[in-house]
């Protein structure tokens, strides 16, 4: 049998079996057969050996379009160029996403490399109203809430602010919804508001002040409120960007009593502390935190606490986060280093199963929202997504071989073992050498996921034969 795609010598590493000796054949962008080595013809063959061939990665947070309006044309190849095959980005105003979300979809069908997905940000009576319809005509079905946008807070974002009982409402909504999904990011803005006067008045300054005015205290006074709604209304949870070792052991209490709310961190919260020299540069939302936080996280991640690991990239200039920690912008690029941060710190100097990284990078991602097992798996019948990786492949981190709009990262001159070498998205090469390949703009196709969290877990579990019959390229 003759095959448009062979990847041929490489470890594949493959669900349930582990690294395998297989070539991988692919035909009109599906992975077609796992053949043992030398079997099969095809028009192309990619030289593996050396190589370990992953699942693309699922960076299941993004925010494309917060940096610049090219975005999507830009930041799908700084995702390809770091492994990631698939993107879902939280898209956030405050009209109709109906409206909003077809436009999303025409912009990233027309410029991105990579496949996507959108979460759309809930912030008013409207968006409430219409959480059923995206689900049934947009095949979007996670959704994010901000605690911490009360008042004005999120206003130079264009998040208009809302209360607890809206909230509640929220909760109670996307439980009644097929399908739905709720992600909260949890941070309590007036005891933020009152701790901030205080610092600013003690002329403190930098990380440490940053994370002083966001303490643990802050994150996990919101998430208990996110749990308490998910445990009486029945509510789907996830929670973000968890940054805190409290925040974990939060977490664990709700799941003792039965919740079956899912968590994320991010790669910054394992791989930087409030004690990095980088200052404004490492400013984000939740703060880095501490060492005994990272061990916490680490712990968390390895033991399968911790669900997925994202990257919460922005596209953000340097510019913008100089200057006091105060007035800096908070967030950076990171959709290029979430899997050699991963690889490095995780398999390398940690002693991570690989296997654990696919989980939380690819396979879990997958399940959680709504696109196992067309991705995050290397599958019969599973879109031909892959990462072929050089584990031994040593590179400093330099922002400027990326093509994102950012123009730094805050892994600049950091040394990190394990890069992706080839990324194949639906059986393209679309990256190769740190390359985007010519004519990949516009390969990206968008996802249509009608269910997120348990639904898509049930749905998933009951169509294992039949791949993409959870999340589908809609025409």
């Amino acid at each position: 049998m003759s095959f448009d795609l062979i990847v041929r010598g490489g470890r594949a590493l493959i669900e349930g079996v582990g690294l395998t000796e297989c070539d991988i054949a692919i035909s009109k962008g599906r992975i077609a057969a796992l053949l043992q080595r030398g079997e099969g013809a095809a028009a192309e063959v990619i030289d593996a050996r050396s190589l370990h061939v992953l699942p693309g990665v699922i960076d299941a947070h993004v925010h494309f379009r917060l940096g610049s309006p090219d975005d999507w044309r830009s930041e799908s190849r700084a995702a390809a160029q770091g492994g990631v095959t698939t993107v879902l980005s939280y898209i956030q105003d405050a009209r109709s996403y109906l409206q909003v979300g077809a436009e999303e979809r025409a912009r990233g069908e027309a410029e991105s490399v990579v496949d996507f997905g959108l979460h759309f940000i809930l912030m008013n009576e409207l968006h409430l109203g219409e959480i059923a319809a995206y689900v049934d005509r947009l095949g979007v079905s996670s959704f994010k809430y901000f605690t911490n946008f009360k008042g004005q807070e999120g206003a130079y974002m264009g998040v208009a602010g809302t209360d607890a009982g809206f909230f509640y409402d929220l909760a109670r909504t996307v439980a009644s919804v097929e399908g739905a999904m709720l992600a909260v990011h949890t941070e309590n803005i007036e005891i933020v508001w009152r701790l901030a006067a205080e610092l600013k008045a003690a002329g403190a300054d930098g990380l440490r002040a940053w994370e002083r005015s966001r303490p643990d205290l802050v994150e996990t006074h919101d998430m208990f409120t996110a749990f308490l709604f998910a445990e009486r209304t029945g509510c789907p949870i996830y929670i973000p960007h968890v940054s805190s070792a409290s925040a974990v052991d939060l977490y664990r209490q709700h799941t003792s009593r039965g919740g079956r709310s899912v968590i994320e961190t991010c790669a910054h919260y394992l791989t930087l502390t409030a004690d990095s020299e980088l200052g404004s540069i490492a400013k984000v939302n939740p703060p880095v935190r501490y060492e005994r936080d990272m061990q916490s996280l680490w712990a968390a991640v390895s033991g399968g606490t911790i669900a997925v690991v994202g990257s919460d990239h922005n596209s953000r200039k340097r510019e913008r986060k100089e200057g006091s920690i105060w007035t800096a912008s908070a967030g950076f690029p990171g959709v290029s280093t979430l899997l050699p941060l991963l690889l490095d710190e995780g398999v390398h100097k940690r002693g991570l199963p690989l296997e654990r990284v696919v989980e939380v990078l690819c396979s879990n991602p997958a399940r959680v929202f709504g696109l196992h097992p067309r991705k995050g798996v290397i599958a019969v019948g599973a879109d031909a997504d892959l990462v072929l990786v050089d584990l031994e492949d040593e590179r400093v981190v330099d922002s400027s071989r990326f093509d994102s709009h950012a123009d730094f990262s805050p892994y600049d001159g950091r040394k990190l073992r394990g890069w992706p070498a080839i990324t194949i998205v639906r059986g393209r090469v679309v990256m190769r050498e740190g390359q985007i390949t010519d004519g990949s703009e516009g390969h990206g196709r968008y996802l249509f996921r009608p269910a997120s969290g348990p639904a898509a877990s049930r749905i998933a579990a009951g169509s294992a034969s039949t791949p993409g019959a959870v999340a589908r390229a809609d025409a």
